[in-house]
């Protein structure tokens, strides 16, 4: 990926009243670089061709109900801010990717785009996740497709641009005054973990690859049922045992960190900020010789056993302790430094990585789309994990968009064949370049002194 534009900076008049301190997206902020731009691209694949003129006319009554995703970026001396972006948000006519916090962007740090019959929402991660911008997205749909099918599409479960935004999905959860709990004692797996770029097959490369598979939704459904699983942890198995079949022999074992939504846990359903945590599912010696069946269970008792809510506020106050760390460092240098040597350290105890929203629910827009699909900037030639699978479902079928930063087939290959030999009916829709949105430079030259 070539050098990011240089850093938007606000006009100096600007009201700083208008800046937004950063918590929840603190880490992630000071972790981004141009190769590692922490965005991600949800397509939605109409069944007719897109229409601007409608388009936008979605996107401005949709963005009207959404302030908090109208940022930019603000850049003071020794922090870094969010802040009101009250420029338009252009509905840029384009398949690529743009590259959020950009002049061609308006400075915004999410951006809707359209190219045939694909709407693309492309937004900076530390903005939000998957979680909390799929409301959104559904709001935008029915705007989109009410007016494109003339159509009185049902309004349940829809946020309007009218309607009043609840103070709760501005406040962020992991700002709280958590109360210590002395029976919290489970910690989460932090040795190394099997490296595909160091022992594996895998030569890594800046370029990144997508296969895209689509997989019967109920027939999936009903073997995770009988198998005692559910589709992220039944994913994260397949892809455990065919990394285990190309490599029995090796020092340390598989391990799929598989993101999970905290929102539940730190009841906080509507908090709009990037709220993503992770479980890491150890493909230990000892599962090897359990049954699918059993290997199946231990992976959903370490969902469930990491999942919990005492679990998730433990490493949230974890997480404060790093805000206050960052925030003690005198220097942006300093603080980018920190935050990438922690992520560094971090990726070194995965194999692959996992990510499942849950099932979409797009409302009665529905019926007007083929394909939904999210692409995460997360499997990075610079982490010790190159592989991501994201996993999404609309519409009676799962999408797994297999990404990896290498082209060697053999790790795709040891999947489907776990596919095959679990009976799982499978398309593989196509094989592309990845396209994930950029992001600024915040650290380069034109970025002000650091």
């Amino acid at each position: 990926m070539a050098a990011g534009p240089s850093f938007l900076f606000l006009d100096s008049g600007k009201d700083k009243t208008m800046r937004r301190k950063l918590y929840t997206q603190m880490r992630t902020v000071y972790e981004t670089t141009v190769l590692n731009p922490h965005t991600f691209r949800v397509t939605v694949k109409t069944k007719d061709m897109v229409e601007q003129s409608v388009l936008e006319e979605a996107v401005a009554k949709t963005m009207k109900r959404y302030p908090y995703f109208a940022m930019q970026i603000d850049k003071g001396e020794n922090e870094i801010f969010f802040a009101d972006n009250p420029r338009p948000m252009i509905a840029l006519h384009r398949d690529a990717p743009p590259v959020l916090g950009s002049e061609e962007v308006n400075g915004h740090l999410l951006n809707i785009s359209w190219w045939k019959n694909k709407i693309h929402i492309d937004v900076y991660h530390a903005l939000t996740d998957g979680g909390g911008i799929y409301p959104m997205i559904k709001t935008l749909l029915y705007y989109y497709c009410s007016s494109y099918y003339e159509m009185d599409l049902s309004t349940e479960g829809i946020r309007l641009s009218d309607d009043p935004v609840d103070p709760k999905e501005w406040e962020d959860p992991a700002m709280a005054e958590l109360e210590e709990d002395p029976f919290c004692m489970v910690k989460k797996w932090e040795k190394p973990g099997f490296q595909l770029a160091e022992g594996g097959k895998a030569s890594i490369s800046q370029h990144c690859i997508v296969y895209n598979i689509r997989i019967h939704e109920k027939e999936f459904m009903r073997f995770n049922m009988s198998n005692d699983g559910s589709p992220g942890t039944i994913i994260a198995l397949f892809l455990s045992r065919a990394i285990e079949k190309l490599h029995p022999v090796k020092k340390d074992p598989v391990v799929i960190a598989m993101c999970v939504n905290q929102r539940k846990a730190l009841k906080a359903p509507l908090a709009h900020q990037s709220l993503v945590g992770d479980v890491r599912l150890v493909y230990s010696d000892k599962m090897k010789k359990l049954s699918f069946m059993d290997q199946a269970t231990s992976f959903r008792g370490m969902v469930a056993l990491q999942s919990d809510p005492d679990i998730v506020r433990e490493e949230i106050k974890e997480y404060q302790q790093i805000v206050k760390d960052l925030e003690a460092l005198p220097t942006l240098a300093e603080k980018h430094q920190y935050a990438v040597d922690r992520m560094d350290r971090m990726t070194s105890y995965f194999t692959a990585t996992i990510s499942y929203v849950g099932k979409t629910d797009m409302g009665e827009a529905e019926q007007f789309i083929q394909e939904f699909h999210v692409l995460p900037s997360t499997a990075l030639p610079s982490s010790a994990t190159p592989l991501t699978l994201e996993l999404s479902a609309m519409n009676g079928s799962f999408y797994v968009n297999f990404m990896q930063y290498f082209s060697e087939d053999c790790y795709l290959k040891a999947f489907i064949q776990e596919l095959r030999e679990n009976n799982i009916n499978y398309d593989v829709l196509y094989q592309e370049d990845t396209k994930y949105p950029g992001m600024i430079d915040l650290w380069g030259p034109g970025a002000g002194s650091l």
